[in-house]
Order: C-alpha cells, then sequence, then structure tokens
C-alpha cells in the first residue's frame, strides 16, 4: 500500500511536487532526496529556505568557547552551500534564527541581502536569544545588530517577523502588501508610522518590547497580539472593526476599544504580570473597574479566556453587577487557582454571560496567600453550597472542562454546584470531561481518577469523562 501511494506521489507533475514539498521544513524537505531518483534534485527547487540554528547546532554541546564557535561556523558553512546552489532558484520565504551574534554579523548581512536580491514575499530574521524568554526584564539588553537598510525598500514582502535587532519602522518605503507582522524583543519605536503605510495589514503581533510609542491603533486587523510590553504612555485606544482574536498578555494598563467587530471570536487577557495581593485596596478597586471596562467593551467576544487576576479584582469594583454588562461569551475559558480570592469573581462572570455553552478551567499551580482578612470571610466548604442562580447554568450551559484536574475539595466543590445548579428546567448540561495533568504519580491518579466516578454516581443526568492530558 505504502509504495502504491509513493507511486502516486512520484506520479505529479515536478512543480506540484515543488510546491508540496516547499511546505516541509527545510531538513525534512532534504530528506525526500532519498526517495528515488525523481526526488534527489527536487528539494533544490524548494522555494522555501530555513535556516535555524536549532537545526544545526546541538543545543548540549559543551560550555567550551572553542567548540560553539566551531558549531557555529560549521552552521554558517552549510547555509552559505544551500545558498550558493539556489542562487538561479525562486525563493518565496528566507527565515534566519541564530542568537550568538558576535563575530558573525557579516554572515547575518549576507544572507539578508540575499534574501532581498530574492524579492521574498516571507522574511523572518530572529535573533534573539532563547534564555531572554526566562527572563522578566530585557529593556536593558544592547543588541549589537542593524537591520540592512535594503529591507526597507522591499516591496513584495506579504509577511514580516522582526526578533532582537535593531530597526526604524518609520522607513519602510511602501509595505502595502505586508498582511502579517511580527516584532519582537527590541525598543519599538515610530510604530505608528509603519502601520499607517500597511493598508493590507491584517495580523499584528508585538512581543516582549518596550518603548512603544502609541496612543492609537486603527486598522482591518483580523489578529492582534500584545505579549509582555512596555507601552511609552498609560493608555491607547483602539479602532478594529474587523478584529476576530485579541490576545494580550501583561501588565495592565487602561486601553479602550472605540470600534470593535460585531462579534470577535477570540479574546484573551492575562494581567498575570500584576503582583499578588492579600488586602483589598485603593488600588485594587480602580484596577477592578479598568479590567470591567476593558471586558464591556470586549463583551462581543464569543470565547473569551481571563486570568486569576481579573477573577480577584473586578469583584472589588464599589458596584461589580452593575459595572459588568451581559456579554455575548459563549465559551468562557477561566485560568484559576482556585482559590477563594476567585471564587466571587467566577460566579459575576458566570451572572454576565447568559448564553453560556462552554465553561473550561485551567487549573494553575497556585501560590501562597497569606491567612487575612481578605477572604471577607469566605469558607471553601460552604461557598458552593449556598443558592446562587445563574440563568446560563440552568438553559444554555452544555459542556464543563477541568484541565489539569487533581481532585481538590475546591475543584469539587465548584463541580458539584455547576451540576447541581443546571439540574432540572431542561437539564442543558450534558457533559463534564477532566482531564488529568501529566506526570501525576500512578497511586495519586488512581484517587483522582476514583473521586471523578464518584461525581458520576451522584450526576444522573451529566456524563463525566476523566482522561489523560495529551503531551503537548
Amino acid at each position: 500500500m505504502d509504495s502504491i501511494q509513493q507511486d502516486r506521489l512520484s506520479s505529479l507533475p515536478d512543480i506540484l511536487l515543488i510546491m508540496i514539498i516547499s511546505f516541509l521544513p527545510l531538513k525534512e524537505c532534504v530528506r525526500t532526496s532519498v526517495l528515488s531518483k525523481g526526488w534527489r534534485s527536487l528539494c533544490l527547487e524548494t522555494r522555501n529556505l530555513s535556516f535555524k540554528e536549532s537545526d544545526y547546532v546541538n543545543p548540549d554541546i559543551t560550555d567550551a568557547e572553542y567548540s560553539r564557535i566551531v558549531a557555529y561556523r560549521s552552521f554558517f558553512c552549510s547555509v552559505d552551500k544551500w545558498v550558493s546552489i539556489t542562487q538561479h532558484q525562486v525563493v518565496e520565504s528566507f527565515e534566519i534564527c541564530f542568537s550568538h551574534l558576535v563575530g558573525f554579523e557579516d554572515k547575518i548581512d549576507a544572507l539578508i541581502e540575499y534574501a532581498v536580491s530574492k524579492r521574498v514575499k516571507n522574511l523572518v530574521v530572529d535573533l534573539s536569544n532563547p534564555s531572554w524568554r526566562s527572563n522578566g526584564d530585557i529593556s536593558y539588553r544592547h543588541f549589537i545588530y542593524t537591520l540592512p537598510k535594503s529591507v526597507y525598500s522591499l516591496t513584495t514582502l506579504e509577511s514580516l517577523k522582526i526578533y532582537g535587532c535593531k530597526f526604524d519602522p518609520s522607513k519602510f518605503v511602501n509595505p502595502v502588501l505586508l498582511r502579517s507582522l511580527s516584532i519582537g524583543w527590541v525598543r519599538l519605536e515610530n510604530l505608528h508610522s509603519l502601520l499607517s503605510k500597511s493598508p493590507s495589514l491584517q495580523s499584528l503581533s508585538i512581543k516582549n518590547c518596550w518603548g512603544v510609542d502609541i496612543t492609537s491603533m486603527a486598522g482591518q486587523f483580523r489578529e492582534l497580539v500584545i505579549e509582555h510590553s512596555d507601552f511609552s504612555y498609560m493608555q491607547c485606544a483602539f479602532e478594529l472593526p474587523r478584529i476576530h482574536s485579541f490576545k494580550y498578555s501583561g501588565e495592565l494598563f487602561e486601553f479602550y476599544f472605540d470600534v470593535v467587530n460585531v462579534i470577535i471570536p477570540n479574546v484573551y487577557l492575562d494581567f498575570g504580570e500584576e503582583r499578588v495581593y492579600d488586602l483589598q485596596s485603593q488600588s485594587s478597586r480602580i484596577s477592578g473597574e479598568v479590567i470591567s471596562r476593558i471586558i464591556n467593551d470586549l463583551r462581543a467576544a464569543e470565547t473569551l479566556t481571563v486570568c486569576p487576576y481579573i477573577l480577584q479584582v473586578i469583584p472589588e469594583c464599589e458596584k461589580p453587577s452593575d459595572l459588568l454588562q451581559p456579554m455575548e461569551t459563549r465559551h468562557l475559558v477561566l485560568r484559576t487557582k482556585m482559590h477563594t480570592k476567585e471564587f466571587n469573581g467566577i460566579i459575576l462572570l458566570l451572572n454576565n454571560c447568559p448564553n453560556l455553552e462552554t465553561l473550561g478551567f485551567d487549573i494553575l499551580t497556585p501560590c501562597p496567600f497569606s491567612a487575612t482578612s481578605s477572604d471577607e470571610g469566605i469558607d471553601p466548604k460552604t461557598y458552593w453550597m449556598q443558592k446562587r442562580t445563574c440563568k446560563s447554568l440552568r438553559k444554555t450551559l452544555k459542556v464543563v472542562v477541568i484541565r489539569n484536574f487533581c481532585g481538590s475539595s475546591n475543584e469539587l466543590n465548584v463541580l458539584r454546584y455547576l451540576i447541581r445548579s443546571a439540574s432540572g428546567a431542561g437539564d442543558a448540561l450534558e457533559r463534564v470531561e477532566l482531564y488529568v495533568p501529566n506526570g501525576m504519580e500512578e497511586s495519586q491518579a488512581m484517587v483522582v481518577f476514583a473521586k471523578a466516578e464518584m461525581l458520576q454516581r451522584t450526576s444522573k443526568h451529566v456524563q463525566v469523562l476523566c482522561a489523560q492530558l495529551l503531551k503537548k
């Protein structure tokens, strides 16, 4: 059967085979050359070139400086050979990922100039260091590499990704075809100039940048991602009439949505960089009001994901139930530590999602809280036994999903409340899915599965499923 399928594939015209293998990573593309004689030279005609340090340099290499230098030189030797034999080929996509620039700046220059000469449509220049991803403060870093001027005049660009190198967004000449832009690990100034020249831009990603000097952003974006970036101003207004996906992770600051899509398929909000606190304060109340306004602006979200900090502060407003407006959300994901400080926030959001169909809990590793009055007398044993009416639980909620389920008392109490609240009046709730985290000891996992079985025995009209989380 396999040989028949291979023959069918080989019978396709070379032009189709080249298009197919161009979607493969470069190393996989090269491996196709051993399939048969007809495949030997096809890999040389791939239109997508990707040179990643991680694909060529062993990450377990010794720390000896000489060994690293030899490995890097070998990497560029392989890259140079590949570039030399593709000088006359069509190249649509070019990617270079390299994190140790000292002594190799000229090599990077030559590769980027090669990409520019090919008039590529998709360009990735990733000079970030993997270690930066685990380091919170990157604003002090000094990059030694500057993007070549020739890139600014590359009018064929449809997708551009620049990580870890200096560049000036205002110098791009005519990026009218640019549809996707991703910027990371760099001081980001004059972004507004580039956005104003890019009428076709649909996807914008800003990750781990600082000095972002914009106060407003407007465009036909369908996707906007902002992660762990430092804005120069305290406020930012968005006009995004076609937005389909908005993701924000980082410190809390005031952003407004003057214009948004009628329906936003996906919204993700994570203010996890805010400090953990015990006592309510004027600061936490103000934070709750700011976040409530943001959620109201994004109430058209079909899928909404929120973080523990949001669950903690939104109930601390002066009149939280009046401040939050009913949302269009059908799928709500609560990233939670299942601490009592988050319980009121969970109820508040459930009450404001009258059309909710699926409710997800992503259980995070809990952090220590002091045993203070910040819990406002909430008893986790009795809180979920009280009568708390949520219309969505009785009329529309169909599925509850808990990831990283460990069978804790707080998790079980929430589940019993949800099942109990959904019973009767049509029994909308159909299924509870519980996913046990990978790496859990077998004996502990058996106890968790036993608790899931006990939950099923007490839930007549709801199916309770328990399984191991699949590794990503």
